[in-house]
C-alpha cells in the first residue's frame, strides 16, 4: 500500500473537519466540540509540515537555477 503525502494527509484531516463541524453545528455538545478542536489540530501540525516541505522543494529549486 502507498502511504499518503502530506498534501493528502492535509486534505483527509480537512474533510474529517468538515464532518465533525457539520455534526458539531447540529448537535452542541461536548463530544462534538472536542472533535472538531482535534481536526483543527491535526490542520494546524499538517499545514505547518507541507509548509516546510513547500519551503524546501521552492530553495532547492532556487538554488539549482543560479549555478
Amino acid at each position: 500500500m502507498i502511504e499518503d503525502d502530506n498534501h493528502d494527509k492535509l486534505t483527509k484531516a480537512y474533510l474529517g473537519y468538515f464532518k465533525a463541524n457539520e455534526k458539531f453545528e447540529a448537535r452542541l455538545s461536548v463530544r462534538t466540540h472536542r472533535e472538531v478542536r482535534k481536526h483543527l489540530r491535526d490542520i494546524r501540525t499538517l499545514a505547518k509540515i507541507r509548509m516546510d516541505e513547500i519551503h524546501a522543494v521552492y530553495n532547492a529549486k532556487k538554488e539549482g537555477d543560479t549555478e
